[in-house]
């Protein structure tokens, strides 16, 4: 039986069935578990907190993205790889057996009825002070003017496992009907996985593997450069590897495109107490003797943040 109880206002304590369990490629597996408060909570971008083990190791519980849910199902599907002793352990639970998450955790991705919907939306409290050349290069929109979804052009970018937190918004994009891009890098096609559940929902996929064993020979990056991008405005979603995200970054601010990276860092409670997943994110206020940056928890500031509020470099 489900059983759920209160952590804050917005995440649960579930013992979640494994409803199933299915290595897609060597290492990498999607499990789907049964938690209907849960799934009925969760928005995309979001993870939760999974705890593989009621013993001392391995202690800690892993964050993972939260791949896909169904709040009438009351279901929610976890795309990972195994990386460690929690993911192997994880790997090695079976059908009918159950385990602790908690969640959803953390904020989410900007979703396409947010965008007409006011300026905190578009751009965050925290964004730097130059914020009037945030968005449209050449077409500069005022901090407090709405976008409308019409005028986006949804891209997805994704690195290796970093492609699990996308399928949800790009379900939102769908329904509206929207034209949306996946660029998808890996070291190599056994490391692509669920591309094909993109390509199901009419998203125009793009593939670079780094040895060139599927799509264009190179980087993630080698696809961007090479956009067309038409009249509309992209906004970038973004998850993977660190340098590739900064790399993403870098070329989203050149092109003054929006983009929103999900960081992925190490993390203990998830709930903002602990402070193992801080970064540092631009506050503006170096011009009148502030230090031009705070720290930010991931977790629970996160792990969504515009790309231009993170400090790349610090």
């Amino acid at each position: 039986m489900q059983k759920t109880s209160s952590i804050n206002s917005s995440a649960v304590l579930a013992d979640a069935a494994i409803l199933s369990q299915e290595e897609l490629k060597p290492g990498f597996f999607r499990l789907v578990l049964s938690a209907p408060e849960l799934a009925r909570r969760c928005q995309p971008g979001q993870f939760v907190q999974v705890r593989v083990s009621d013993g001392v190791a391995p202690l800690l519980p892993r964050p993972i993205s939260i791949h896909g849910f169904d709040g009438e199902q009351g279901t929610l599907s976890l795309l990972y790889h195994v990386a460690g002793q929690g993911t192997g352990k994880l790997s090695r639970l079976a059908v009918g057996e159950s385990l602790k998450i908690w969640g959803p955790l953390g904020n989410g991705w900007i979703m396409p009825e947010n965008l007409t919907g006011g300026s905190k939306n578009l751009v965050s409290d925290s964004e730097v002070s130059d914020s009037q050349n945030f968005v449209g290069g050449s077409e500069k929109i005022p901090t407090d003017a709405p976008v409308d979804a019409d005028k986006i052009l949804p891209l997805f970018v994704a690195g290796g496992i970093g492609v699990a937190p996308l399928p949800p918004l790009a379900k939102a994009w769908r329904d509206l009907g929207a034209e949306a891009i996946l660029l998808y890098g890996a070291r190599s096609a056994d490391q692509i996985v669920t591309a094909d559940e993109f390509t199901a929902m009419g998203v125009d996929v793009r593939i670079a593997t780094e040895d060139g064993s599927e799509g264009v020979t190179g980087r993630v990056t080698e696809l961007l450069k090479d956009l067309n991008t038409g009249d509309k405005l992209p906004l970038l979603y973004v998850c993977g590897p660190k340098p590739m995200l900064k790399a993403v970054a870098q070329l989203a601010d050149d092109q003054g495109w929006l983009c929103q990276v999900s960081l992925e860092e190490r993390m203990c409670c998830g709930l903002g107490a602990c402070l193992s997943c801080v970064c540092k994110t631009k506050t503006g206020d170096e011009k009148v003797g502030g230090k031009g940056w705070t720290h930010a928890k991931v977790c629970t500031d996160g792990p969504v943040f515009w790309s231009r509020e993170v400090v790349w470099n610090g």
